[in-house]
C-alpha cells in the first residue's frame, strides 16, 4: 500500500475528512544535478498532507531531505516529480507567473533570519513590500501594526536587519509572512540559529500567530524536544524517505519504526546517565545501494526481506503510518 493509498483508506474509514486537508503532496521526488554523474536524489517519493489548523512536525537527522521537502512544497525548487495540491490547486502545474499570484496563500520562514531579509530595507519596508504585493490600501500603517503584534516596536521598525538581533530578525520574518495572510506556513528550522532563551519566545509567537490567523504549519526541525511541544502530528524522515507519521503524543510514547525509536533514544534527558543503544553500522558512513530498506544496514531488527524489498508506508492504527517490515510491537 502506498502512502497515497494509505490516505485514501483513512478517508474511507473516517480517520480524516478530505475537506480538512489544506495541503496535500504526493509522490514528491527532488533530484539535484551533479556534473558528470547521474543526478543526486534528495527526496524519494514523499507523500504528506497537512490538515486545516494543524501543525505537522517534520524531523530527521541532518541531510535527510526535510528542508528540501519543505522548499519543494512552495516550488523552490520545483519537484522533479510529484504534485503539491493547495486546496484544489495543483502548484506543480502552474507557471511562474501563476505561482506569484498564489504565493500569498503559502509562505515560508527560513532558517537564517538575517540572511533571509533584504539588507537594504528597514523592517517596516520589508513588511510593507509583502502588503503591497497583495494590494493593501495602507501598507505603511498596517506594517507597523503587524510588527507591533510580533513584538517589534516603532524604533526597531526603522532599523535594517544588520542592526537587529537574530531573534528580532526572525520576528520580522514572521511579520513579513503573516502580512500576506497565508493559509499554510512552512517553518524551516526557524529557531535553530537562535539562543535557547530566544527560541521559546519565537515558538510562543508562532503559536499565537497560528491561533490568531487560523494558520496550518509545517514545522521542520532536527530538535525533537521543540517538535514535541509545537506539533499535532510528526513525520519522521530518513535518507529522503518517510518512515513514520503519527500524532505527536503517540509517536513520542510508542514509536513503531526502529529508526524513530533510536532517534528518540538519542535525546539527552537531564540528570539521567545512560548508554546509547548501538546501531549495526559504526563506520560513520551509511551504505545504501537503493535496494530494500535504507535503514536496513543500521536496524537491530533487520532480516533478509529488509535488504531485498523496500517497505511501503502502511496504516497500523488511527492516524499512524509506518514503513517497516518488522514494526515495533506494542
Amino acid at each position: 500500500m502506498s502512502t497515497n493509498s494509505s490516505v485514501n483508506v483513512s478517508v474511507k474509514e473516517g480517520v480524516q475528512a478530505a475537506d480538512d486537508i489544506v495541503l496535500d503532496a504526493k509522490g514528491i521526488i527532488v533530484d539535484y544535478p551533479v556534473r558528470g554523474k547521474k543526478p543526486f536524489r534528495a527526496v524519494h517519493g514523499v507523500d504528506l498532507f497537512v490538515r486545516r489548523g494543524e501543525t505537522l512536525g517534520l524531523v530527521g537527522e541532518s541531510g535527510c531531505g526535510k528542508s528540501t521537502t519543505g522548499k519543494s512544497l512552495i516550488q523552490l525548487p520545483r519537484p522533479t516529480q510529484g504534485e503539491v495540491m493547495l486546496g484544489d490547486l495543483d502548484l506543480s502545474k502552474l507557471s511562474q507567473k501563476e505561482l506569484r499570484g498564489v504565493r500569498n496563500r503559502l509562505q515560508m520562514i527560513f532558517q537564517d533570519p538575517i540572511a533571509s531579509l533584504n539588507p537594504r530595507r528597514t523592517a517596516q519596508e520589508i513588511v510593507m513590500d509583502s502588503l503591497t504585493l497583495i494590494g493593501h490600501k495602507n501598507p505603511k500603517e498596517r506594517a507597523l501594526e503587524i510588527l507591533q503584534s510580533v513584538g517589534v516596536d516603532r524604533q526597531m521598525a526603522s532599523r535594517r536587519p544588520h542592526q537587529l538581533s537574530g531573534g528580532q530578525c526572525q520576528r520580522i520574518s514572521i511579520a513579513r509572512s503573516i502580512a500576506q495572510e497565508p493559509e499554510v506556513m512552512i517553518c524551516d528550522e526557524p529557531v535553530s540559529a537562535l539562543d535557547v532563551s530566544v527560541q521559546a519566545q519565537v515558538l510562543n509567537l508562532l503559536e499565537e500567530m497560528k491561533e490568531e490567523y487560523s494558520l496550518s504549519m509545517v514545522f521542520i526541525s532536527h530538535d525533537l524536544a521543540v517538535v514535541a511541544n509545537i506539533s499535532d502530528r510528526v513525520a519522521v524522515m530518513y535518507l529522503g524517505r518517510m518512515c513514520e507519521v503519527a500524532p505527536s503524543t503517540e509517536l513520542y510514547s510508542r514509536p513503531r519504526h526502529h529508526y524513530t525509536n533510536l532517534l528518540l533514544d538519542s535525546v539527552p534527558k537531564p540528570g539521567e546517565q545512560r548508554k546509547l543503544k548501538p546501531v549495526q553500522s559504526d563506520s560513520g558512513q551509511v551504505k545504501y545501494d537503493g535496494t530494500g530498506c535504507p535503514f536496513a544496514s543500521r536496524c537491530p531488527a533487520a532480516t533478509q526481506i529488509c535488504k531485498d524489498e523496500m517497505p511501503e508506508l502502511k496504516i497500523i492504527g488511527d492516524d499512524h503510518q509506518v514503513a517497516c517490515h518488522h514494526p515495533i510491537e506494542d
